[in-house]
Order: structure tokens, then C-alpha cells, then sequence
């Protein structure tokens, strides 16, 4: 079987698109491009699928009732959503609508049951669905001090990163697709004292496969600590 490539869920994700939109917004078509875009057909088919996940995201927003009516259809095409920066937009109205601990255990199940481009596309969203870190100030962020609500926010999820860190691992460690691998490494880290014994093993086989690859997997070989990736500065009012 020919591995994955960035645009084989392209058709699925679209009509997976054009499915929640016949429900959530039936006859709403994309504006035609003008020349010299229209004369570009990947242009066009890539400028098509934009529109088209902006108008379910905004329905989404705008409807937090149909987002959760329709959530596990919108999820299921997040993760066909090869985009690491506009899948967000149907992944947070979802989120709003449903929680947090919903959208990361459907992401979970992803990268332990789906197909591997598949997996990529949820360690991409994966991303977007983390709490953020709220700080004060600069200083705050220097010091590392959150306020505490954000940190309650990422540490009631704390559980499901442990759930998502051994997804990551189990997958790196089974694929043999260099794509693939990179991505997943993203998930999680090579330090023994966050997995139970029993999964120690696979610690040590995706060290030694990052350590024969070194500058690939340099990140992965670094990580030593466990948390959200997502901070923000709010500057208190003077």
C-alpha cells in the first residue's frame, strides 16, 4: 500500500463539508473566483474547500445548539482536515459547544484506531484543542506563574494528556512511515517517569528510533516536561 501524502483526505474532508452543509446551510454555495484564479484548478479546488469550512465554522458559532447536534459529524471531519491552521474552525465552535474532554477523547481514539494520515490530521488538531496558560504580565510568563484558573483548566485535562502521550507513543513506536513518526512525536516525550512500567519498553524503542535520527527528532530528544503547548499574556488594566 502507497503511503500517505498531504491531499489524499482532500475529497473525503469536502464531502464531509458538503454533507453538514446541505443540513446547516442547504444552497449556500462558495463565490466563484475571478481571473486569473479561476483558470487555476488546484487554486480553485483549495480556495473552494477554504470557504466551505469557514461557512460550517460560522454556523457553528453562530448555532452552538446544531455544533452539538452535529458534533460527532463535525469531529469525523476534523479529522479529514489536513490544514494545521484553519481546522480550527470547526474544532472550536465544537469544542464551545460540547467541552473540551469530548473533542480530546474523539481525537484520542483517532490516533489509536485511525488510519495513519488520519492520526496526523488529530495530532494536528490535537494542538488547538489544548487549554491555554493565561499570564498577567511579562513578568508572570517569565516566572512561569499562570493565573489559576487557566491552570485548573489545563490540569482537568491533565488526564487525558496522559491518555494522548501514550497514543502518540504506542503509534510512533508501530509506524514505519518517516511522515507519520514525525508528527506523532509532537505527542509526546521520552521520559520513563510519565508512562507505567509496563509501557517502559516502548519508551526506550522510540528513543532509540528518534537517537538514530537525531536532528529529525530533535524536539521529541529535548522534551522533558509534560503541558499545554498554548499560552497567552493578558496585561493587567494600569
Amino acid at each position: 500500500m502507497q503511503d500517505w501524502a498531504d491531499g489524499d483526505l482532500a475529497v473525503e474532508f469536502e464531502q464531509r463539508l458538503d454533507a453538514l452543509l446541505a443540513d446547516l446551510h442547504p444552497g449556500w454555495q462558495p463565490a466563484e473566483l475571478p481571473e486569473p484564479y479561476r483558470s487555476d484548478q488546484r487554486f480553485c479546488d483549495y480556495h473552494r474547500r477554504n470557504a466551505k469550512r469557514a461557512e460550517v465554522g460560522d454556523v457553528l458559532k453562530a448555532r452552538p445548539d446544531a455544533a452539538a447536534a452535529h458534533a460527532d459529524r463535525v469531529l469525523a471531519a476534523t479529522a479529514c482536515d489536513e490544514d494545521v491552521s484553519f481546522n480550527k474552525q470547526l474544532l472550536h465552535p465544537v469544542q464551545d459547544a460540547v467541552g473540551r474532554r469530548t473533542v480530546q477523547r474523539y481525537l484520542i481514539s483517532v490516533v489509536d484506531h485511525g488510519l495513519a494520515h488520519k492520526k496526523v490530521c488529530a495530532v494536528r488538531a490535537w494542538y488547538w484543542s489544548q487549554a491555554s496558560l493565561v499570564y498577567d504580565s511579562a513578568e508572570a510568563l517569565r516566572q512561569n506563574r499562570p493565573t489559576r484558573a487557566s491552570q485548573a483548566a489545563d490540569d482537568s485535562v491533565a488526564d487525558l494528556r496522559g491518555e494522548y502521550r501514550i497514543a502518540c507513543l504506542r503509534a510512533f513506536v508501530a509506524s514505519e512511515h518517516e511522515p507519520t513518526r514525525e508528527w506523532l512525536a509532537c505527542g509526546f516525550l521520552l521520559v520513563e517517569e510519565y508512562y507505567p512500567p509496563h509501557l517502559h519498553h516502548l519508551v526506550a524503542q522510540a528513543r532509540a528510533v528518534a537517537e538514530v535520527h537525531p536532528s529529525q527528532y530533535k524536539d521529541l530528544l529535548a522534551r522533558k516536561h509534560d503541558g499545554t503547548n498554548m499560552a497567552q499574556l493578558r496585561p493587567t488594566d494600569s
